[in-house]
């Protein structure tokens, strides 16, 4: 399984998931708290992985923690994707 690194952003009640390095990828997962939404991240980033393979377009390799901008107010953390995809 690959990591990929995510940001969130919010508060309480609405956080939203990003997924750095998926650049078509505009918005993201939400829930009303950081574990709901990081499971909505795990199916989201799932889901575009998954129209990306039917697109024949290239699944982004996980981006390093160095490349990830963290605006005040936002945090790092990890969704595994659960397909077979290239590490």
């Amino acid at each position: 399984m690959v990591r990929y690194p995510v940001l969130i952003g919010g508060e309480l009640g609405a956080y939203g998931v990003t997924f750095p390095g998926f650049d078509a990828v505009a918005g993201g997962a939400m829930g009303a708290t950081v574990d709901e939404a990081l499971r909505n991240a795990e199916d989201v980033l799932a889901d575009i992985v998954e129209m990306m393979e039917q697109n024949g377009e290239p699944i982004p390799t996980p981006v390093s923690l160095e490349e990830v901008v963290v605006e005040p107010g936002e945090m790092v953390a990890y969704v595994t994707l659960k397909t077979n995809v290239p590490a």
